[in-house]
Formats: structure tokens, sequence, C-alpha cells
């Protein structure tokens, strides 16, 4: 007779090899987490330098449209020195938020900025100036006294808006003032099946203008670092005051201004200094150097806190672990160069 118990007899899995096995499994768990921390720091990394890359490139391509505006009058020859041939009707009967540091362009310069007086110590910019768009004056005419003036089709014109009318034309001597300063209180984009523009307007025309004009929005803007919405430092955008957060994780600021010191000037910028060396003659400023210091949104990125050198021979080192990096450049003023 077959003895059935040992045929059914099993050998189980002995404590020593199991505990083999959690090794090996121990090793190969570590392995996937070891690469996939590595793959999660490798990813952050990148995404912060490419994050910072970005903001940093927009922030001085906006910082640098603006520059290249400063002083933009079209094609009337403006001297700050003797301003007769430009009428401003600007005042507090006319602009409801008149505020001379913004609205007064006869006296103001085209460029003018503070010192560490900013967010982290940084300085602020403002620009003052014409846009790029402008309009054309069409039939039919309007006189003088008569509000309102017919531009092809101006849709960037709003109300409240700050314009200059001016003619581009021959001179006529009986003719006593060439350019206007007006505030817009009305718009109408449907005349001639939206191809002409109603521009309505807070005073008198000094003159009849007709289709040797044209109409150009002005502009005063600030650039200045505060304290953004999630509390990261960002850079700023104020248009007649109006604060609008441009880029976040701007940290720092620093403005340098290129002073033609030569006489008579040549238009070329001699030495680059700070607004408190400038004084009151910004009117020499022909070159802006604009310097910004980008930090990443997030923190712990770098495995040590990161050297830098911002504004100075001296290396600085970073507070946290955030990837910083410096953005410089430098523009010429084409309106008091001719440079393109």
């Amino acid at each position: 007779m077959k003895n059935l118990h040992n045929q059914t007899k099993q050998s189980g899995i002995s404590l020593v090899e199991i505990l083999v096995a959690l090794v090996i499994s121990l090793f190969l768990l570590g392995g996937i987490v070891q690469v996939y921390v590595g793959n999660k720091t490798t990813f952050a990394f990148t995404n912060a330098l490419a994050e910072v890359q970005e903001n940093g490139r927009f922030a001085v391509d906006m910082i640098s449209q603006d520059l290249r505006l400063a002083g933009e009058w079209g094609c009337i020859n403006f001297d700050p020195s003797d301003t007769s041939n430009v009428n401003n009707t600007l005042s507090g009967a006319t602009v409801p938020t008149y505020n001379p540091d913004l609205h007064d362009f006869h006296s103001e310069e085209g460029i003018e900025g503070t010192e560490n007086d900013g967010l982290n110590g940084s300085d602020s910019l403002t620009i003052r100036g014409g846009k790029t768009v402008q309009a054309n004056i069409v039939s039919p005419f309007k006189a003088p006294a008569d509000q309102t003036l017919v531009t092809t089709v101006a849709t960037s014109i709003e109300v409240d808006d700050i314009v200059l009318v001016q003619r581009c034309g021959a001179n006529d001597l009986l003719i006593a003032e060439e350019a206007d300063i007006l505030r817009v209180t009305a718009v109408d984009h449907t005349l001639g099946a939206g191809t002409q523009s109603s521009i309505s307007l807070s005073a008198s025309k000094s003159q009849q203008y007709e289709n040797d004009a044209s109409l150009i929005e002005l502009q005063t803007v600030t650039y200045s670092i505060q304290a953004g919405a999630s509390g990261e430092p960002a850079l700023f955008r104020a248009d007649f005051g109006n604060d609008q957060e441009l880029v976040e994780g701007v940290e720092n600021m620093q403005i340098l201004y290129g002073i033609d010191t030569d006489i008579p000037g040549d238009q070329f910028a001699n030495r680059y200094v700070d607004s408190t060396l400038v004084g009151a003659n910004f009117q020499n400023v022909v070159a802006i150097r604009v310097m910004l210091l980008m930090r990443s949104i997030d923190d712990f990125i770098t495995e040590a806190p990161q050297t830098y050198t911002f504004n100075g021979p001296a290396p600085i080192l970073a507070p946290d672990r955030r990837i910083r990096q410096v953005f410089s450049t430098t523009i010429a003023l084409r309106n008091r160069t001719g440079s393109l």
C-alpha cells in the first residue's frame, strides 16, 4: 500500500529566502525611487530656469519698447525749452484726474527716474511720449471751436486717452500753434462703415486740422518693483498712474542713465550714472541701461544658495535656494540720438 502522506508532503519558503527576496526588492525599489527623485529634481530645475528666462526676456522687451518711444512727438519738433508750438489744453478743468506728474507733457521730461526707493531697494523709471499707432485727419474738417475730429479708423483710441493732434505738412505762418494736447471725451468708430472714427475732445483746437494732420496717443508709464498678487516681487507698469502687474519674479531693477557730456553734444553717452547724479539734467540722457534681477517663483531648486553678481563687482550670496539670473540691456533713446 502506497504512503499517500509522503506523496502530498510539500516544502515551504524558508525565512532566509524571504529575507533575500525583501533585500532584492528594496534594492529595486530604491533604484526606482532614485530615478524618480532625480527626474523630479531635473524637471523642477529645468522648469524654473525656463520660467526665469522667459519672464526676464518679456520684462526686458516691454521696457525696451516703451523706452524707444520716450519723447516721441510724431512729426512735431518739440523743444522743452520752447513749447510755443504745442498748445497744452490739459488741466484740472479738462482732466478729472489731472496730475502734473502724469499729464504735464510740457514741463516734465521724457525720461525720469528715482533711486532705490522701491521694493528691495529697486529703482523706478518714468517714460513720457507718443505711441507708435497714428491716425490721419480726414474730411469733413472741423473748425477750431468744434471739439471733434474725424480720422481714419483709430480703434485703439478710447475715452480719457490723451492725444496729440499735429500738422505734418508745410507750416502756415498765420497759424500760431502746430499741435494740440487734448483729452478724448467720446469715440465713435462706426463712421464710413467702420473706416473712420469720430473723436470728441475736452477743449477747442487751436486751428482747423486738415489732411496734412494726424493724431497720436500720448502715454506716461512708470516701471517699478512691488509685491505682486502672489506675494512675490513683480515688475509693475503704471499707465497714467494705473498699476498693472506685468511679470512676477522680478526681485530688483537698477537703472543707469547714459549722459552726453560733450559741448556741443554728439548724441553719444560718455558715462552711465544713477538718477542722483543726473540731477535736473535728464534732457542730457541719450541712453538707458536696465538691469533686472530675476528669481524663480519656487524655492529649494538649487542644492545650495546661489552666488551671483548684480549692480556691482562684489558677489552676493542668495538667502534661499531659488534660481537667480541677471538680465541687462542698453537702449538708445532714438528721439534724442536719431538712431533706429
